[in-house]
Protein backbone atom coordinates (compact mmCIF):
# COMPACT_ATOMS: atom_id res chain seq x y z
CA UNK A 1 0.00 0.00 0.00
CA UNK A 2 1.00 3.32 -0.72
CA UNK A 3 2.11 5.44 1.76
CA UNK A 4 3.39 9.16 2.53
CA UNK A 5 6.48 7.99 3.49
CA UNK A 6 7.22 6.87 -0.16
CA UNK A 7 6.94 9.97 -1.53
CA UNK A 8 9.05 12.11 0.85
CA UNK A 9 12.05 14.01 -0.86
CA UNK A 10 12.87 15.66 -3.57
CA UNK A 11 12.25 14.72 -7.39
CA UNK A 12 13.76 15.85 -10.91
CA UNK A 13 12.34 16.08 -13.95
CA UNK A 14 12.69 13.21 -16.46
CA UNK A 15 10.45 13.55 -19.10
CA UNK A 16 7.03 15.51 -19.79
CA UNK A 17 4.95 14.20 -22.38
CA UNK A 18 1.21 14.28 -23.77
CA UNK A 19 -0.12 10.60 -24.06
CA UNK A 20 -2.89 10.20 -26.62
CA UNK A 21 -5.64 7.50 -27.09
CA UNK A 22 -4.77 6.77 -30.18
CA UNK A 23 -1.00 6.07 -29.03
CA UNK A 24 0.43 9.28 -30.22
CA UNK A 25 3.19 11.34 -27.57
CA UNK A 26 3.60 14.32 -27.93
CA UNK A 27 6.43 15.89 -25.95
CA UNK A 28 5.53 19.52 -26.08
CA UNK A 29 8.62 21.38 -24.62
CA UNK A 30 11.22 18.76 -26.30
CA UNK A 31 13.67 16.12 -24.67
CA UNK A 32 15.10 18.49 -22.31
CA UNK A 33 12.96 19.70 -19.52
CA UNK A 34 14.34 20.50 -16.18
CA UNK A 35 11.99 20.84 -12.56
CA UNK A 36 11.61 19.59 -9.27
CA UNK A 37 8.72 18.11 -7.17
CA UNK A 38 9.06 17.82 -3.37
CA UNK A 39 7.20 16.27 -0.64
CA UNK A 40 7.93 17.28 3.06
CA UNK A 41 7.41 15.02 5.79
CA UNK A 42 5.01 17.42 6.83
CA UNK A 43 2.54 16.73 4.21
CA UNK A 44 3.03 19.03 2.01
CA UNK A 45 4.44 19.54 -2.16
CA UNK A 46 5.71 21.84 -4.56
CA UNK A 47 6.80 21.58 -8.29
CA UNK A 48 8.17 23.92 -10.40
CA UNK A 49 8.71 22.26 -14.10
CA UNK A 50 9.67 24.15 -17.58
CA UNK A 51 11.25 23.30 -20.90
CA UNK A 52 15.47 23.17 -20.20
CA UNK A 53 15.81 25.44 -22.82
CA UNK A 54 13.18 28.40 -22.56
CA UNK A 55 13.59 31.41 -24.68
CA UNK A 56 14.32 34.93 -23.31
CA UNK A 57 11.76 36.98 -25.26
CA UNK A 58 8.81 37.33 -23.97
CA UNK A 59 5.36 37.80 -25.23
CA UNK A 60 2.99 40.11 -23.41
CA UNK A 61 -0.66 39.33 -23.92
CA UNK A 62 -3.30 41.97 -23.50
CA UNK A 63 -3.62 41.91 -19.86
CA UNK A 64 -0.27 42.22 -19.17
CA UNK A 65 0.71 38.07 -18.82
CA UNK A 66 3.12 36.31 -20.33
CA UNK A 67 3.07 33.78 -22.44
CA UNK A 68 5.54 32.29 -21.08
CA UNK A 69 2.80 30.81 -18.50
CA UNK A 70 1.85 28.01 -20.52
CA UNK A 71 6.07 26.93 -20.31
CA UNK A 72 6.57 27.20 -16.65
CA UNK A 73 4.59 24.85 -14.43
CA UNK A 74 4.73 26.14 -10.54
CA UNK A 75 2.47 24.96 -7.40
CA UNK A 76 2.45 24.05 -4.40
CA UNK A 77 0.21 22.94 -1.45
CA UNK A 78 -1.10 20.18 1.17
CA UNK A 79 -1.12 16.69 -0.78
CA UNK A 80 -2.35 12.82 0.27
CA UNK A 81 -1.88 9.76 -0.67
CA UNK A 82 -4.03 7.38 -1.80
CA UNK A 83 -3.43 3.07 -3.68
CA UNK A 84 -3.54 4.72 -6.69
CA UNK A 85 -3.48 8.53 -6.76
CA UNK A 86 -1.29 11.16 -5.01
CA UNK A 87 -3.59 14.73 -4.64
CA UNK A 88 -2.14 17.86 -4.85
CA UNK A 89 -4.50 20.20 -3.71
CA UNK A 90 -3.26 23.69 -4.61
CA UNK A 91 -3.19 26.57 -2.59
CA UNK A 92 -0.48 28.52 -4.70
CA UNK A 93 -0.19 28.59 -8.32
CA UNK A 94 1.14 30.33 -11.38
CA UNK A 95 -2.41 29.20 -12.90
CA UNK A 96 -5.20 31.26 -10.81
CA UNK A 97 -7.45 28.81 -12.20
CA UNK A 98 -5.78 25.76 -10.31
CA UNK A 99 -5.98 27.90 -6.84
CA UNK A 100 -8.51 25.83 -4.50
CA UNK A 101 -8.49 22.46 -6.55
CA UNK A 102 -7.53 18.99 -6.62
CA UNK A 103 -4.52 18.13 -9.29
CA UNK A 104 -5.62 14.37 -9.45
CA UNK A 105 -2.29 12.19 -10.22
CA UNK A 106 -1.92 8.74 -10.85
CA UNK A 107 1.58 7.46 -9.34
CA UNK A 108 3.68 4.21 -10.06
CA UNK A 109 6.72 4.11 -8.15
CA UNK A 110 9.24 2.01 -8.83
CA UNK A 111 12.64 2.26 -6.90
CA UNK A 112 13.84 5.64 -7.70
CA UNK A 113 11.63 6.14 -10.46
CA UNK A 114 8.36 8.63 -9.58
CA UNK A 115 5.61 8.32 -12.69
CA UNK A 116 2.79 10.88 -12.50
CA UNK A 117 -0.20 10.67 -14.58
CA UNK A 118 -3.30 13.40 -14.88
CA UNK A 119 -6.85 11.75 -15.43
CA UNK A 120 -7.67 11.58 -19.07
CA UNK A 121 -8.99 15.01 -20.60
CA UNK A 122 -10.58 16.02 -23.93
CA UNK A 123 -7.91 18.46 -25.92
CA UNK A 124 -8.16 20.02 -29.65
CA UNK A 125 -5.73 17.26 -30.69
CA UNK A 126 -8.09 14.10 -28.68
CA UNK A 127 -8.19 12.52 -25.60
CA UNK A 128 -5.03 12.68 -23.40
CA UNK A 129 -3.24 12.09 -20.02
CA UNK A 130 0.13 14.31 -19.37
CA UNK A 131 2.56 11.76 -18.29
CA UNK A 132 5.61 13.32 -16.02
CA UNK A 133 8.34 10.82 -15.07
CA UNK A 134 10.75 11.66 -12.16
CA UNK A 135 13.88 10.43 -10.16
CA UNK A 136 14.54 10.74 -6.75
CA UNK A 137 17.60 13.17 -5.90
CA UNK A 138 19.52 11.74 -3.84
CA UNK A 139 21.58 13.62 -0.88
CA UNK A 140 25.06 12.34 -2.68
CA UNK A 141 24.13 13.84 -6.30
CA UNK A 142 23.78 17.60 -4.52
CA UNK A 143 26.29 19.36 -5.93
Amino acid sequence: MAQAANFVGTWKLLDYAFLYDDGRVERPWGEEVAGYLLYSAEGYMSGNLSAARQSRSVERGRDGTSSRRRDYIAYAGPYTVGEETIIHHVEVSLFPNWLGTAQVRYHTLEGDKLVLRTPPVLSDEGRMAVQLIWQRVRASEVL
